[in-house]
């Protein structure tokens, strides 16, 4: 039988309401880490709030705006200032905060997140 060791987070976690409201800017300290959770395997990055320094979990949602507005290589987000969205949303039959993450210049719709129009 092959064991692994399992990685955890020292630390404190991020909570909805004290250490992120909707519309906090936060920074992204570090290029994150899988972690192996309760429900499969978790990114986990380090970001300043107001209240200091602080784990969150990225959701998949996330990834996909930080990929479209910074890149591929998480180490390009270290140091990025970020916009936090919390949307009220139906998880597992429960209506909880969640957290999405996005460039600070984006905006949110009907249609999802939206990267401003450049000019050409």
């Amino acid at each position: 039988m092959q064991l692994f060791k399992k990685i955890t987070i020292g630390g404190s976690w991020a909570k909805v309401g004290q250490d992120l409201k909707d519309g906090d800017l936060i920074t992204i300290l570090d290029e994150g880490k899988e972690v192996e959770g309760k429900f499969g395997k978790r990114n986990v990055f380090s970001i300043k709030t107001t209240n200091g320094i602080k784990n969150l979990t990225f959701n998949q949602t996330t990834i996909n705006n930080l990929i479209d507005a910074f890149g591929t290589e998480t180490k390009q987000w270290v140091g990025k200032i970020v916009k936090v969205w919390i949307i009220k949303q139906n998880v597992g039959g429960v209506l909880r905060n969640v957290v999405y993450l996005s460039h600070p210049d984006w905006k949110l719709t009907e249609n999802g997140f939206i990267p401003p129009v450049k000019d050409n």
